[in-house]
């Protein structure tokens, strides 16, 4: 009798290889899609969650806080609370209430800069985008006062307030054509465009700090004096021109996903995500719309402004 042998061949064995590999390379994106679709709810539920906070702050003061506590471009007040943004008094309308009743006997009486870094260091979770790898970037610190950190920048967020389609500069520091801008004291009747007609919020990509000695200050809510927590609809969503603000990384360490340029009088930040095709954006009546970054640019122009009388076009 011959005993035959059992058990696979190597032309078999690597036949199964291959087809598993083919399979697999089938599945990944479709793994891949599912993911990111489940990343972009959760962004645009965080923007939903931002709307609603917004419209409950105006419920509560009849007024939109200001987009920036400061009167003018790298200018910040001469009384608390000096350059901060929207963020930290809308701490209690984003379920952050204990946050913000730390926060705010140095809101009264102390520069912004001078917020202890345990607390400007707490990561907000409905202020992050889940798609940016970068999201949730805090402790920037700089300055060598005794004890450390001085001048700590605190929690970067995804998502900035607008204040118009045009870039800031010396001369329109207060007179933006958005909703949100420095000491901006705007409500709904100041958004006669109509609320759905209008951008509240838009997300932006953030960029690691302190990256070969560069540091980068988009994002930041804290110290927004340099334009960091408000947003321009000059160009559409993913534009390959450069955003401009004081400090950011600038070349060559500027990234392509968000390049940016140092300028200290003319100020500017354009809307980006890693969505593919373009980014969440909250309108006034907060609702949350995913813009392509195809849109027309007259059309996001429009929707930048709060009284401009444009009718946009399809988005």
């Amino acid at each position: 009798m011959t005993l035959r042998r059992t058990g696979f061949t190597l032309v078999e064995l690597l036949v199964v290889i291959a087809i598993i590999g083919v399979l697999i390379a089938l599945l990944l994106p479709a793994v891949q899609q599912a993911r990111e679709a489940a990343r972009r709810m959760t962004c645009s539920n965080h923007q939903k969650q931002l709307g609603l906070a917004m419209h409950n702050y105006h419920d509560t003061h009849r007024v939109f806080p200001p987009g920036v506590f400061a009167d003018g471009l790298n200018d910040s007040l001469n009384t608390p609370p000096h350059s901060m943004s929207w963020m930290p008094v809308l701490l209690p309308f984003l379920e952050q209430g204990p946050l913000h009743d730390q926060l705010q006997p140095y809101m009264l009486t102390r520069n912004s800069n001078a917020f202890p870094s345990d607390l400007m260091n707490t990561k907000i979770e409905t202020l992050m985008c889940p798609s940016d790898p970068n999201r949730g970037q805090t402790g920037e610190v700089h300055g060598t006062a005794d004890p450390p950190p001085d001048f700590n920048d605190g929690f970067h967020g995804n998502y900035l307030l607008c204040h118009g389609n045009e870039e800031i500069t010396t001369t329109t520091d207060n007179n933006a054509t958005g909703m949100f801008y420095y000491l901006s004291d705007t409500d709904f009747s100041s958004c006669t465009d109509g609320t759905a007609n209008t951008v509240m919020a838009a997300e932006i990509l953030l960029v690691k700090s302190n990256v070969s000695g560069a540091r980068d200050w988009r994002g930041r809510y804290y110290r927004a004096d340099h334009l960091s927590s408000i947003v321009s609809t000059r160009l559409p969503p993913n534009t390959t021109a450069a955003d401009k603000t004081r400090i950011c990384q600038g070349s060559p360490q500027s990234p392509s996903y968000a390049p940016c340029a140092s300028d200290t009088n003319t100020q500017v930040l354009y809307s980006r995500s890693q969505h593919p095709g373009g980014a969440m954006v909250t309108l006034m009546d907060a609702s949350v719309q995913f813009v392509s970054e195809t849109v027309n640019t007259q059309t996001w122009q429009d929707l930048g402004t709060k009284a401009g009388g444009e009718v946009p076009g399809e988005y």
